[in-house]
């Protein structure tokens, strides 16, 4: 089976994993971070083949080597309609199973959440927060410079998807934004991922998201600790994280 088609398996067996697991159980932080794990034993470690391992050589090769090396070059003929149908497939998924996907089931999102638990300090109150406005209106400039890319230039929508370097240096954007998570949550995903500006389009009509019970106290302790400050899904930025269901005090945040 070929690595992109394996890749996807994992994407989507994860995200749906993550969403059943939410609503099954209390999802504490111990389960999530099990969760976060595997999944990035999966993407970066297990030989099976896997995004990661197609990325880089559709990268430094180009889509053309790559696709002579499974021997069809149907990818690269239907490089808009494949790179289409992936979109629609992905975004129906987010609209049954919110942001799981972009946190669970991507890479760099599982690489970016797991990078934010580490102890700096960022819930005594020095945490650095992007605003989710902002953020928000920056990563639809980039899905904009895409689309440009796309209509006047004519480049691919998987040589684009495949980090090349003729488009923009997204592997030195990763690499600081990989690091810049560690103090502020998910910066790559909230400012330059051009599905994720999509994505939240439809998260916010997710059938999966927190939800306040008829328990809340409105002592805000949820609010406070959402790292986008979205429980209420007007962006739909929220990633799932669970924050808000394990701080409530009253047991009236859950997933529904």
């Amino acid at each position: 089976m070929h690595p992109a088609i394996i890749g996807i398996m994992y994407v989507i067996a994860f995200s749906v994993l993550s969403v059943v697991i939410m609503v099954k159980t209390k999802f504490n932080n111990l389960l999530r971070i099990g969760l976060l794990i595997a999944a990035l034993l999966a993407f970066y470690v297990l030989p099976t083949g896997h995004l990661i391992g197609l990325m880089p050589k559709l990268g430094s090769n180009g889509v053309m080597a790559e696709t002579g090396d499974v021997g069809s070059g149907i990818v690269t003929a239907y490089s808009f309609p494949l790179a289409l149908l992936a979109l629609i497939v992905t975004l129906g998924l987010t609209f049954f199973v919110g942001r799981a996907l972009c946190s669970y089931g991507c890479p760099v999102g599982v690489v970016q959440e797991l990078l934010y638990e580490a102890p700096t300090g960022k819930n005594g109150g020095n945490k650095l927060t992007l605003p989710t406005k902002i953020s928000y209106f920056i990563r639809l400039g980039v899905l904009g410079l895409i689309v440009v890319l796309v209509l006047v230039f004519g480049l691919g929508l998987i040589q684009i998807a495949a980090l090349s370097p003729l488009v923009i240096p997204v592997a030195f954007i990763i690499g600081v934004c990989i690091i810049a998570s560690i103090f502020v949550y998910r910066p790559f995903c909230r400012l330059f991922c051009p599905y994720g500006a999509l994505a939240a389009l439809v998260a916010k009509f997710s059938k999966v998201k927190p939800g306040k019970g008829d328990s809340c106290t409105e002592c805000g302790l949820c609010d406070m600790n959402c790292p986008t400050g979205e429980l209420n899904e007007k962006y739909g930025e929220c990633y799932l994280c669970g924050r808000c269901v394990r701080t409530c005090n009253v047991d009236a945040v859950k997933f529904c």
